[in-house]
């Protein structure tokens, strides 16, 4: 037998004993007194709150709005990464609904990464089309505010 499976010795069964009535009434004195304790600082914490309202803030660094077209997943922009997940998971499902159609289909991993390459470059044109129509809005919009 393993230890967690031997049985308990009268030690170890007995249940534990609560907290003698002694021990429970200190430990109620120093609950009060540091409640006590605790609305004395309290008001000093208030006290000290508004002396560093009364104070500028210190100006924190923003992090920078980053769009959501630009955020890049394994190094590949984010819709070239979708595009391609997405390929992935029609190879294996092609692969699957092959297969229930009792065909013999390729490798359901080369599906999935023929599929992976197709959804890749669809991702990739599509996002380089996207890019180009923001920077021309972009620049479009600098030249009329000029």
């Amino acid at each position: 037998m393993s230890e967690n499976q031997q049985p308990l010795t009268e030690e170890q069964a007995e249940p534990v004993q609560s907290v003698p009535a002694e021990v429970e009434t200190v430990l109620e004195e120093n609950e009060a007194s540091a409640l006590t304790a605790e609305t004395d600082d309290s008001e000093a914490i208030q006290a000290a709150d508004d002396d560093t309202e009364a104070q500028p803030e210190e100006t924190e660094e923003e992090e920078e709005d980053i769009d959501p077209a630009d955020v890049k997943i394994f190094g590949m922009p984010r819709v070239v990464f979708h595009y391609t997940a997405f390929g992935v998971a029609i190879g294996y499902i092609l692969s699957g609904v092959l297969e229930m159609a009792h065909f013999n289909p390729p490798n359901a991993t080369i599906l999935a990464i023929a599929f992976a390459v197709v959804g890749y470059i669809i991702g990739s044109r599509l996002y380089k089309k996207r890019k180009a129509e923001r920077d021309r809005a972009k620049a479009d919009a600098e030249n009329n505010a000029e």
